[in-house]
């Protein structure tokens, strides 16, 4: 039942008469001369213009009753959406309310019908008290109807198109019929053509029946898609920065293939994640369309040829970290770009170059020529490493991105126990894909990594080996918050661990792995007791986060693993602890204080970047 709004309408409108009648007695009671000087008459004029001012406030803050008694949510708030009625105001005669009772009636029935309530039955009543008049809908709804048929003829040729849509379509049999959700089938359908080059699609017949004596409904479409329309000529504006033919490797269909809206869409994306406009418009020319072949119109705004970057930022692995970046974006027309990164802090300090050329679909395929040096030091070990290599990009099936790489490289460790080098050509292939519902923030997602990669003594290197990681992520919500668990596994085989370059070993200890202990301060040790890196990794995590103020989280967290050479003698380290987050506009900002189960140690972490 909805309430009346006329009391306090009448509460309204006897305080705006109380403070009319305060205003015209502190204005007749003023006795300065000035005001003697206007007169009784004008003091009379003047209250009786505050009169009517309060008078037309309070009429303006009433406003007719409906009150709608027997029905459900739903119903109720289609029979009000359907009423006109409340547009007359407060003054309407009763005479003219009574010649409204046959709209109002056709009114409410077709709100109860519009939604399956064929048998609805409802009375009017109209009731007046001194402020207002008031309306009072008494419903009886009965039964709904319910769909028993749902037949769309289509051509046999045409159903695989448009299954998806039939088999979701938001009436089936035995559904209370709904008016919106028949529309809404029928649109579907029109949009599903349209959007696949249907543009002549039409209803040769679309009939609803509706058995009152059956309480039940049936509905029949014969929809004629026509003949679809086809991809035509491509128009790519001229550019200097980048060649006609080079754009054309991102358009992801054929000419002359059937029209699709969803492979528009792709064209589009291509453009866009290219990185090389600043603005992408691809227009179907419908209107312009001739033999039923659809023209497309591309209008592209490069970005500038060449980009400087900078950034700082800190974390308690590597500490404070500053990172300035170079890119050239358009080498020559075909779209070839230079890159360069130079990052240092406390503990690494790492210049490369890159050169990247895109291949036959350069939306999903490049080649990449690097080089570069990496110097990490812990409290363990120092190593530097000269890189050059070449890795092959291009997105296979369901997203997944693969990369297949070979890379020469000469290292230089010292350990307090001694002095390392090694000359090695590291090839691999390894895969990633990463699904959230917010790249920022996600509630829900995961991210997968796999590698093999292995080295041999006849082809440009000092050992050989093989070796295999896998990596991942995962955050479900739990309920105002949410759980991410985390895991990393790998192994080498190889006869032994200290003959691998330290860069294709394994470590654990950090703010990315078990926290609690120092950056790669876990893991195997030589006679000396030096932490030197294992063969074998394992390593776990589960958190627990949820909101406490804004855009501030509260977290706790278990982490487990180490780095070892043998699965036999694997000893595992474990910590638990808190942490405080700020999801920030770049990513979470996490600070977290882990207490190691090893040693009773406390430890503080600071990390930022994004959850997956």
């Amino acid at each position: 039942m909805t309430e009346s709004p006329v009391r306090r309408s009448q509460a309204a409108s006897t305080s705006i008469l109380k403070l009319s009648v305060i205003i015209m007695t502190a204005v007749a009671s003023v006795s300065t001369p000035a005001c003697s000087a206007i007169g009784g008459t004008g003091f009379r004029s003047l209250s009786l213009i505050v009169a009517l001012w309060s008078l037309s406030l309070s009429a303006h803050g009433q406003q007719p009753a409906i009150r709608i008694e027997g029905s459900h949510a739903a119903l109720t708030d289609n029979i009000r959406a359907h009423l006109q009625v409340a547009e007359e105001g407060c003054e309407a005669p009763q005479r003219r309310l009574e010649r409204l009772r046959p709209r109002i009636r056709r009114n409410v029935e077709r709100a109860g019908q519009a939604i399956g309530f064929y048998r609805m039955q409802h009375t009017l009543e109209f009731t007046r008290d001194e402020a207002c008049w008031e309306l009072l809908i008494q419903v009886t709804p009965g039964e709904p109807v319910t769909v028993a048929t749902v037949d769309i003829d289509l051509p046999e040729s045409m159903r695989p198109l448009f299954r998806e849509t039939i088999a979701e379509a938001p009436l089936q049999p035995g559904d209370v019929l709904n008016h919106g959700d028949y529309e809404s089938l029928k649109t579907n359908l029109m949009t599903v053509a349209i959007e696949n080059g249907y543009f002549d699609a039409r209803f040769d017949r679309s009939r609803l029946n509706v058995d009152i004596a059956a309480n039940t409904a049936e509905i029949s479409l014969d929809f004629a898609p026509g003949q679809r329309y086809r991809f035509g000529t491509v128009q790519i504006g001229e550019l200097e920065t980048l060649s006609p033919e080079f754009i054309r490797r991102f358009i992801p269909f054929e000419s002359d293939a059937p029209y699709s809206s969803e492979q528009l869409r792709t064209f589009r994306e291509n453009l866009n994640s290219s990185q090389y406009f600043q603005q992408v418009t691809v227009t179907p020319r419908v209107t312009a369309s001739t033999d039923h072949n659809v023209p497309v119109q591309v209008a592209l705004t490069p970005r500038a040829r060449r980009s400087y970057t900078a950034g700082a930022g800190i974390s308690t692995d590597d500490g404070p970290r500053l990172r300035l970046a170079y890119e050239d974006r358009y080498i020559n027309r075909n779209g070839h770009r230079l890159n360069a990164d130079l990052t240092v802090s406390p503990q690494r300090q790492e210049p490369s170059v890159g050169y990247v050329i895109p291949l036959r679909n350069p939306a999903s395929e490049s080649l990449r020529l690097s080089g570069g040096f990496q110097r990490e030091e812990t409290d363990s070990y120092a190593a530097n490493a000269y890189r050059v290599g070449v890795s092959y990009r291009r997105n296979v099936g369901y997203n997944w991105v693969q990369t297949a790489f070979t890379n020469f490289q000469h290292e230089r460790a010292v350990f307090p126990a001694g002095e390392e080098q090694t000359n090695t050509t590291v090839s691999g292939i390894n895969w990633s894909r990463t699904r959230s519902d917010d790249p920022i923030y996600p509630r829900r997602g995961w991210r997968l990594f796999g590698q093999v990669s292995g080295a041999h003594e006849t082809l440009l290197s000092d050992i050989s080996f093989l070796q295999f990681h896998g990596s991942a992520k995962l955050i479900q919500p739990l309920g105002a918050g949410r759980i991410h668990l985390r895991g990393d596994l790998a192994s080498t085989l190889v006869d032994e661990a200290q003959e691998l370059p330290v860069s294709e070993r394994f470590f654990a200890g950090g703010d990315q792995s078990v926290r609690g202990f120092e950056w790669n301060s876990l893991g195997a040790r030589n006679d000396a007791g030096d932490v030197v890196g294992g063969k074998n990794l394992v390593v776990g995590s589960i958190e627990f986060d949820v909101p406490v103020y804004n855009n501030w989280h509260a977290a706790m967290f278990y982490d487990v693993g180490n780095s070892f050479d043998d699965f036999g003698s694997m000893t595992l380290r474990d910590s638990v602890g808190v942490g405080i987050r700020w999801m920030s506009p770049i990513g979470a900002i996490r600070g977290d204080i882990a207490h190691s189960m090893d040693d009773g140690s406390f430890r503080f972490h600071l990390t930022m970047g994004p959850d997956l």
